[in-house]
């Protein structure tokens, strides 16, 4: 199954704006932002947690197709396809995973979710993205919980 890390960058005082990275790991391969500094690939991790959220969302919603992550302030890019009910996870040419679309959409949820539980000690200033990341994370958790539901009442119905 694939994991999303999101970690603040240490030596800064936090807020809602701060540098940081991301370290994907996948059953075929892992990525992260971490030591890539030429340019530097480090992002403003609360925005990007938004941002991967809703495009996790998008794609679900969807059913099929592609979607594109791009750390906000950062070049680094994660590319994902999903067909029949699972998300293939790519930096690159380089796979990382294939998961089961639920099993993706959690991961997604707990490393936002991770995220903010940190942020919530941590960030003393420009709080407003640290509240936008709450409010995302409450609005998916329903949107997933609704999707999971519905998932069930279409096997039920297959399988009278």
């Amino acid at each position: 199954m694939v994991e999303f890390i999101f970690t603040v960058r240490d030596g800064t005082p936090e807020d809602g704006y701060s540098l940081g990275d991301l370290e994907i790991v996948g059953n075929s391969a892992s990525v992260t932002t971490r030591g890539l500094e030429h340019p530097d690939q480090g992002m403003m991790v609360y925005p990007s947690a938004v941002d991967l959220l809703f495009e996790a969302r998008l794609l679900a919603g969807r059913g099929k197709g592609n979607g594109r992550f791009e750390g906000l302030g950062s070049m680094f890019v994660v590319e994902f396809s999903l067909q029949k009910d699972r998300v293939t996870t790519r930096h690159g040419k380089l796979l990382i995973d294939s998961t089961p679309l639920s099993q993706f959409l959690c991961a997604v949820y707990d490393s936002a979710k991770a995220l903010f539980d940190h942020g919530v000690g941590a960030v003393a200033e420009n709080r407003k993205v640290l509240n936008v990341l709450e409010k995302e994370i409450a609005s998916f958790e329903m949107w997933r919980t609704s999707l999971d539901v519905e998932h069930m009442k279409s096997k039920n119905r297959r399988n009278r």
